[in-house]
């Protein structure tokens, strides 16, 4: 399921759903179910480093975040449910190459794991579709928040 296919705004996108972080880099939720996200992010002129390259830590932010969605799956559709989530215990990114403008898309795919480790992939592609950098994550399941 979209985002843009929910008739009304559901637990993910929801008022106050949206972490403070999020807010501020100003990434969109696209996909997210289990095991399976995709997030987009416009390139602004306050993402790049003093050289004028967008900024490492831009690209490690949305990698670590879609596959953390990945990793744990999309909340409850009911709100009154307990949201699963969990942390990062590993990540280990390969950047390969770099983007000045237009939209950045990033895919994370849960690969493996168990009850409570789990293993994701994602990648990051520049408006053209070039890859830019790709991750390996490990992530640990904490207890559902009440």
């Amino acid at each position: 399921m979209t985002m843009e296919d929910r008739a009304h705004p559901g637990p993910a996108d929801g008022p106050g759903r949206l972490s403070g972080f999020q807010k501020l880099i100003g990434w969109k939720v696209k996909v997210w179910e289990d095991g399976h996200a995709v997030i987009t992010c416009e390139i602004r002129q306050d993402f790049m480093n003093r050289s004028g390259i967008l900024h490492g830590g831009l690209i490690a932010t949305l990698l670590d975040s879609v596959a953390g969605h990945a990793a744990f799956g999309a909340p409850p559709a009911d709100p009154s449910q307990p949201r699963q989530g969990g942390v990062t215990l590993s990540f280990t990114i390969n950047y390969l190459g770099t983007a000045k403008e237009g939209e950045l898309t990033v895919t994370g795919r849960r690969t493996g794991g168990g009850k409570s480790i789990i293993f994701a992939r994602a990648e990051v592609v520049d408006a053209a579709g070039q890859l830019i950098a790709e991750a390996t994550g490990t992530f640990k399941r904490m207890k559902p928040k009440p």
